[in-house]
């Protein structure tokens, strides 16, 4: 069976995904605003009811979104916390962050930023950034400055600085990654070669 589109028949995890996918697509190109539950309905080739079958509202669908990177990071905490404590562990960390980072997570990094209140209304005191802190505490020495700690922060914040310095322009997402995993690489240098 086809829908009005063409599109085989899916189940409901494939059709979450691909609800997932089209509106990533949608708010980054539209906005969040501006992109409207017909619009998701119609470039799915969906019914609005069908569409509110798997997400009740925009809303929950900007949080699912928002939940994957969630997860990565509870994944790259509990990694941490099961590696020996070495002097290389730091750099180890960010670029297996950096490895998880897609240009679908960039997208997702744009609609946050883009969509700041929205993002505190849905994080409800649960968002990715405030989260980094368990990470930072688990990769510091315990003597740690102050300004290591911040160093050791900024390592993992390339990939929104990248973001920043090409907001307007039509960089390639890899380009973006890349830039930031060659910062990141070199601030863990730093953070490993900091004075105590």
């Amino acid at each position: 069976m086809t829908t009005s589109t063409g599109h085989e028949r899916r189940n409901g995890a494939e059709t979450r995904a691909e609800i997932l996918r089209v509106a990533l697509r949608l708010f980054s190109e539209k906005g969040y605003e501006a992109t409207s539950t017909k619009d998701l309905a119609d470039a799915l080739g969906l019914t609005k009811s069908s569409l509110y079958y798997h997400f009740r509202n925009k809303e929950e669908i900007v949080a699912c979104l928002m939940a994957d990177r969630r997860h990565d990071l509870d994944g790259l905490i509990e990694w941490i916390t099961a590696q020996p404590r070495t002097p290389d562990l730091a750099r180890r960390a960010v670029a297996r962050w950096m490895d998880g980072t897609t240009p679908q997570h960039l997208q997702a990094m744009r609609l946050a930023q883009a969509n700041r209140p929205l993002m505190r209304r849905l994080a409800d005191g649960d968002d990715v950034r405030a989260a980094f802190g368990r990470v930072i505490d688990l990769l510091a020495d315990e003597d740690a400055s102050a300004q290591d700690r911040i160093l050791l922060r900024m390592t993992f914040d390339t990939i929104a600085a990248a973001l920043l310095a090409t907001q307007e322009t039509d960089t390639d997402p890899r380009d973006v990654i890349a830039a930031a995993r060659r910062a990141s690489i070199a601030l863990t240098d730093a953070f490993a070669n900091r004075s105590t």
